[in-house]
């Protein structure tokens, strides 16, 4: 068995323990919804016999109303609990699973880029999804019937306890102990398969998401075919290991379902010689087999119950992953409130990736309000890096980053990201209405804050010519804008966040010329009252006493490429 299997298991319980009442509840209707179908038939049998027997004189009188009025309670009380319990159950699964989708997604948020970066797009999609849903599978498939087996059985026990001897409670926990062991073999045999089952499913999700994402490319360099061909392979492991699963559950019904029928059997053997003994009457000597019989829909959810937890262990493995604390929030320091703003400076920064050689000399920087840094370097020697570095998403090589006294790796992203505002050179904006982009904090802006952030970067008249206004979606994406009004969208809502530090990555890109010098000369009051560090390819098309500085090759003096009266 996986070595942190218990780890997934707290982690699972953590997950729906909130909606714990909610739960029990539907276990208690699926109990229900089982008793009462064995309460149907076994006193079914015994109304049948019964009459009978009145019917051939053998029993003087017989009370026709309270065993027919049985009979039509169990069946509408089994109708009603099942139906309630399926509203209860799923109502119950999909609220813990949207709870879980929340945490999900604010560990996420919570890591930093480089950590996301070591996943691929289709193993993370994964895991938010298919690995999610997998976890239902606990408390509808493997905990309920659980309790509600073990709640039926004690009921089943009991009644047989009050009609008849000893050794047909007996034989009832036989059955119940052959079927847990039956369960528990098949928990055993399918852990392994199962978990590997869950690793196939995300390996066929992965090279599903690569090959849509790079048709294009596969296509132009004729490698369609064989990528194709390697996907149908992941399909046909995943195909084979979920046939192997299902036969492996598919076999255990039947072993149960034998070993209620021989039960049975042995059941009406007893009930005969105790009737034959006068020790019962014939409907109850009926009534014990076919309360027997009844077990076989409630002792034959066990095997599959336990035979599915693999599965949801390793999907609460992959989801824990990114839900509990990492390494890297681990030990987060708490920022200090400082006096006046607070400053960004390095020393003796280096910067690059690990295992791969440094993309830059020692770099210091003190940054200043009304002093705008402009950082130029060719392509590929490390713009981007260095703001993802600054914004604390990339680890440092060398040196350090720090937000006055406090290294950028020890501050919580909340805190982080309250101080800093980052726009990196590519923006994803979701699918929702411009306000919702500009202020996602509902009522945190008056609509007239929203319209002058547009003004600022040249984009109120475009949203005033749509029919909604702020309240136009944008489509997922932003495609229902272009590159260069996506940039300004993401620009407007910098603005409105007023962050004392600013860090901006080709914010003018996809900008014809003249639109790009609107939104500079307005702009430029707002970034000269901030830290501002901003890389980009067309540093003339910026102020010309903003601070130049050149990233200093790795190998090189940083000194000799500082221009422009740069204050180290």
């Amino acid at each position: 068995m996986h070595k942190d299997w218990r780890c997934d298991l707290h982690f699972v319980r953590t997950v729906f323990r909130q909606r714990r009442f909610w739960y029990w509840g539907a276990w208690a209707l699926l109990a229900l919804t089982w008793i009462a179908g064995i309460v149907l038939l076994a006193l079914s049998g015994w109304f049948i016999t019964a009459t009978a027997l009145a019917g051939a004189g053998v029993l003087a009188t017989l009370d026709l109303y309270v065993p027919s009025g049985g009979i039509r309670t169990a069946a509408i009380s089994r109708t009603l609990a099942r139906y309630s319990e399926r509203v209860v159950s799923h109502e119950a699964v999909l609220r813990s699973l949207a709870d879980l989708r929340s945490r999900t997604f604010a560990g996420l948020a919570a890591r930093p880029a480089h950590w996301i970066r070591t996943y691929r797009s289709g193993d993370l999609q994964t895991r938010l999804t298919g690995d999610i849903d997998t976890l239902d599978a606990m408390p509808l498939r493997v905990v309920g019937p659980i309790v509600a087996a073990v709640l039926s059985l004690l009921i089943t026990l009991t009644l047989a306890l009050w009609l008849a001897p000893w050794p047909a409670a007996a034989l009832l926990v036989a059955a119940g102990g052959l079927t847990l062991l039956v369960s528990l073999l098949l928990a055993w045999l399918g852990q392994r398969h199962s978990r590997e089952l869950v690793q196939a499913r995300a390996n066929e999700r992965i090279a599903l998401s690569d090959y849509i994402g790079g048709l294009a490319e596969l296509i132009a360099f004729q490698r369609a075919a064989e990528t194709e061909q390697a996907l149908r392979a992941r399909h046909a492991d995943h195909a084979r290991r979920l046939t192997r699963q299902e036969s492996v559950g598919a076999l255990a019904d039947p072993v149960v379902q034998a070993a209620v029928a021989v039960s049975s059997l042995l059941m009406l053997l007893l009930a005969l010689h105790w009737y034959m003994q006068g020790l019962i009457s014939g409907p109850v000597a009926v009534l014990l087999p076919l309360m027997t019989l009844g077990l076989g829909e409630v002792l034959g959810s066990l095997p599959g119950a336990w035979w599915r937890t693999g599965e949801s262990l390793e999907a609460a493995q992959r989801v824990r992953h990114i839900v509990e604390a990492s390494p890297d929030r681990q030990g987060k320091a708490g920022y200090p409130a400082p006096d006046g703003s607070p400053r960004l400076s390095t020393q003796g920064l280096v910067i690059g990736f690990e295992s791969h050689r440094p993309l830059s000399a020692p770099l210091d920087l003190a940054l200043e309000p009304g002093m705008p840094l402009v950082v130029t370097a060719p392509s590929g020697r490390g713009k981007s890096t260095l703001l993802d570095t600054l914004a604390g998403e990339q680890p440092t090589l060398a040196g350090s980053v720090l937000l006055d006294a406090t290294a950028i790796e020890r501050i919580d992203p909340d805190q982080r990201y309250a101080r800093i505002s980052y726009l990196p050179q590519s923006v994803h904006l979701p699918d929702a209405r411009i306000r919702d982009i500009l202020a996602p904090e509902r009522g945190s802006h008056p609509d007239e804050a929203l319209w002058d952030a547009l003004h600022r970067v040249d984009l109120a008249s475009r949203v005033a010519s749509s029919s909604e206004g702020l309240d136009t979606r944008i489509g997922e994406g932003g495609r229902r804008l272009s590159g260069g009004q996506r940039q300004r969208l993401a620009l407007a809502a910098l603005t409105l966040q007023d962050r004392p530090i600013v860090l901006l990555d080709e914010p003018f890109s996809g900008l014809d010329l003249s639109t790009q010098r609107r939104v500079l000369e307005s702009l430029q009051p707002w970034l000269e009252q901030r830290q501002c560090v901003l890389v980009t390819h067309a540093p003339e098309m910026l102020p010309v006493h903003w601070q130049r500085r050149s990233l200093p090759r790795a190998g090189t003096d940083s000194r000799s490429a500082a221009k422009g009266g740069e204050s180290p």
